[in-house]
C-alpha cells in the first residue's frame, strides 16, 4: 500500500456490514506512533485527533502480539484490540515506499457491544499463542478463519502470486489465490481436521513445499494456517548438498567452469559507507528482477564479488552461478566457449562435443567480465542470444534454448566505444538496462579499516598468525595512498605484509618497499615543520605582494592544510575544500607551475 492510497480507504476490508467511509483511520509510522488520524478515530478513541498525534498506539490500546505483526508488515483483518473495557473490530494494512515499509494504517471498523462476543476474537487468542512459533518476516504465512476468508497474510506469501497481502486481505481463500490452476487445500483440512505437513504445492505455477494446520480452540475448527516451509523446491536440494559437503575432503562439482551454488553473498561485500550502503539496497531490489545487469567500476572494486552478490540474492541461486573474462579468452576460440561446439566442429573438438558457458548457466546466471573487450563478430551474435533466447554451438545447424541472466562487466567506456565503433549501439543498451557503478577505493575510504580488518582474519588463518593490526605509521601511509588499484592492490598489499611480519603488528617497513618511497619519514615531518600559519602569513605579504599574489600563495597554504590534514587523502582534501577532485588536481597543477616559473 502506498501513503497516497491511505486517504482512499474507509470502511472494512472485505466486510460488508460497513459503510463506506465510516471507518476511523489511524496512519502510524514505524515506530507504530500515530502520525495523523481522521475524526472518526478520535471519537471511537474518545480523545481529539490533536491529543493523540505523537502517541504510539501502544500506549492507548491493547494490541496483544498484534502489535509484532504491525512492525513486521503483516496485513491482517477482523482482529480484535482493546480500549480500556471497549473491544473494538480493526484492520491493518502497511504502507510501503520505495520498497520500504514506512508505516501503514489502522481502520477502526466498528466497537463491539459488551455482552457480544465476535468470533475473530477466537481467532486472535489463536493468533497470540502461535505467534512465538511463526517467522512473519521469512516464511510464507497465511491465516484464514472458519468462513475461508484471509484474515492474516505476510509479504512473503503474497510474493508467491506477485500480488501484495492488502489485495489479498479480506477475500475468500480461493478468490485470494490468483493465478492458480488449483484450488486451496485449507478448506479441506478445515473440515477434516486433519493438518497436511510437507505436502507439495503448486502457487502460481512455483513449486513450493508447505504445511496446513487446522487452529482449534476448544474442541472446534475456527480456522486455518498455511506455511511455507520452501519457497524453491530446490532449496531441499541444496541443503542436501551443503550436508553431503560437509564431509571432510568432499567436493561437489556439477560442470566444469561452474558452480551450482554461489559463494559469496552480500554480506561478503564489506563495508557500511554512505555509497555501499545504498548499493547494497539497490542490488537487494534488482538481484529479484530479471533484467540483464551492467557491473561499471574501475579494475580492482570488485565486480565479480557484486556478480556473486546478485545470483545469491535472486531466484537462480540454487542454479549455476558461471563466469568467464572476456579478456582472457583468445579470439578464436570465444565462441566454442560461450556457444560450445558439437563433435567434429573443428580439427581436435571433444569427442561428443562441449557445453559452452552459456549452457552451462542454463537456469542460473552467467557472468561476464571485461565484456568490452568482446570482438564485434560474437556481440552480434551475443545479441541474437539476448533477443531470442536461443543459441547454435560452434559446427551444429539447429538452435538450442537456454534461460540465463546476464550480468556483465566492464572498466572501459562503453559510451566511447560505441562513438568509436569498437561497441554495438544495439548490444549496449541490451547490456545497460540496469546499471550499478561500484565507487573506488579512494571515494570509500570510511570502509578502508573494516576491509584491512576482515583481510587480517582471512590470512591469519591461512598463515597460523595472529597479527591484531597495524600501527600508527602504516595507518599513516594507508590512509595518504590514494589506491589506483583498489581493493586488489590494498589486498595485495596486506597479504605482502603477512609474508614478513613479525609481532601482533604491520608496521611500515612490512610494506613494499615503493609503497614506502611516496611517503617518505623526513619529508612528512619538514612538511608539517616549515607550513607557516594564515596570520603569519598575511602579515609577512602585506606591503610587499598585491593581492592575486595573496590570494595565489593563500590558496596554495590552504590546500596544503587541507592534504596534511587528510593524511594526503586528496578525495578527503577535496571535500574539505569543497571542490571536486579533479578540480583540486588542476590547483596542484597550477602552483606546481608556479614554483617552476616564478614571475
Amino acid at each position: 500500500m502506498n501513503s497516497a492510497d491511505v486517504s482512499a480507504m474507509g470502511g472494512s476490508i472485505g466486510d460488508p456490514l460497513v459503510e463506506a467511509g465510516s471507518a476511523g483511520i489511524l496512519r502510524v509510522g514505524t515506530d507504530l506512533g500515530i502520525v495523523s488520524l481522521d475524526e472518526t478515530a478520535g471519537r471511537l478513541i474518545g480523545m481529539p485527533p490533536e491529543a493523540l498525534l505523537g502517541r504510539r498506539i501502544e500506549d492507548i490500546f491493547d494490541l496483544a502480539n498484534l502489535g509484532n505483526l504491525m512492525r513486521s508488515g503483516i496485513s491482517f483483518s477482523h482482529q480484535i484490540i482493546k480500549l480500556e473495557t471497549k473491544h473494538i473490530v480493526c484492520d491493518y494494512v502497511p504502507i510501503i515506499e520505495d520498497d520500504r515499509i514506512v508505516g501503514g494504517a489502522l481502520s477502526l471498523l466498528r466497537m463491539l457491544p459488551e455482552d457480544v462476543t465476535d468470533s475473530t476474537d477466537d481467532l486472535g487468542e489463536i493468533l497470540r499463542s502461535t505467534n512465538s512459533f511463526l517467522n512473519f518476516d521469512h516464511d510464507g504465512i497465511i491465516v484464514v478463519d472458519r468462513k475461508g476468508i484471509v484474515v492474516l497474510v505476510n509479504q512473503s506469501f503474497a510474493k508467491l502470486f506477485d500480488t501484495t497481502p492488502q489485495t489479498m486481505i479480506g477475500k475468500h481463500i480461493q478468490q485470494a489465490y490468483t493465478n492458480n490452476s488449483q484450488p486451496s487445500r485449507m478448506p479441506l483440512v478445515m473440515e477434516t481436521g486433519k493438518p497436511e505437513i510437507g505436502v507439495t504445492h503448486y502457487l502460481n505455477g512455483k513449486q513450493v513445499y508447505a504445511s496446513i494446520f487446522p487452529l482449534i480452540k476448544e474442541d472446534r475448527v475456527i480456522g486455518c494456517v498455511g506455511k511455507i516451509l520452501f519457497s524453491d523446491i530446490r532449496e531441499i536440494t541444496l541443503i542436501a548438498s551443503r550436508l553431503a559437503a560437509s564431509e571432510p575432503r568432499k567436493q561437489q562439482r556439477n560442470i566444469t567452469g561452474s558452480e551450482a551454488f554461489f559463494k559469496y553473498d552480500i554480506n561478503s561485500i564489506v563495508g557500511q559507507s554512505r555509497k555501499i550502503a545504498e548499493l547494497k539496497d539497490i542490488l537487494q531490489r534488482v538481484a529479484l528482477k530479471t533484467s540483464n545487469i551492467l557491473l561499471r567500476g574501475e579494475s580492482g572494486t570488485g565486480k565479480e564479488l557484486f556478480a556473486h552478490a546478485i545470483h545469491s540474492a535472486s531466484n537462480r541461486r540454487y542454479a549455476p552461478f558461471v563466469k568467464m573474462n572476456c579478456a582472457a579468452i583468445p579470439e578464436h576460440l570465444l565462441e566454442s566457449e560461450l556457444f560450445g561446439y558439437v563433435e567434429g566442429a573443428f580439427t581436435g573438438a571433444k569427442k561428443g562435443g562441449q557445453l559452452g558457458r552459456f549452457e552451462q548457466a542454463h537456469t542460473g546466471t552467467i557472468f561476464l567480465d571485461e565484456i568490452g573487450d568482446m570482438p564485434l563478430y560474437m556481440q552480434a551474435k551475443m545479441l541474437r542470444l539476448l533477443q531470442e533466447k536461443e543459441l547454435t554451438p560452434l559446427g551444429s545447424t539447429s538452435s538450442r534454448n537456454v534461460d540465463v541472466r546476464l550480468v556483465a562487466a566492464t572498466n572501459s567506456n562503453l559510451e566511447q566505444q560505441v562513438k568509436e565503433g569498437k561497441f554495438r549501439e544495439d548490444l549496449y543498451y541490451r547490456l545497460n538496462v540496469v546499471t550499478l557503478t561500484i565507487p573506488p577505493l579512494r571515494e570509500r575510504m570510511e570502509d578502508i579499516s573494516s576491509i584491512i580488518s576482515s583481510f587480517i582474519d582471512k590470512f591469519n588463518v591461512e598463515f597460523g598468525l595472529d597479527v591484531q593490526g597495524l600501527d600508527d605509521e602504516a595507518w599513516d601511509i594507508i590512509r595518504r595512498y590514494d589506491w589506483p588499484g583498489n581493493i586488489r592492490e590494498l589486498r595485495n598489499v596486506i597479504e605482502s605484509a603477512f609474508n614478513v611480519v613479525v609481532g601482533p603488528l604491520i608496521k611500515r617497513e612490512h610494506f613494499p618497499d615503493q609503497l614506502c618511497r611516496l611517503f617518505p619519514r623526513e619529508g612528512i615531518e619538514s612538511a608539517r615543520a616549515t607550513a607557516p600559519g594564515a596570520e603569519e602569513f598575511i602579515r609577512a605579504s602585506l606591503g610587499k605582494k598585491d593581492i592575486s599574489q595573496i590570494v595565489d600563495e593563500f590558496e596554495k597554504l590552504l590546500i596544503h592544510e587541507a592534504i596534511e590534514s587528510s593524511h594526503g587523502n586528496k578525495v578527503h582534501a577535496a571535500q574539505l575544500l569543497g571542490i571536486s577532485r579533479q578540480g583540486l588536481y588542476k590547483k596542484l597543477q597550477k602552483h606546481a607551475g608556479q614554483d617552476e616559473h616564478p614571475a
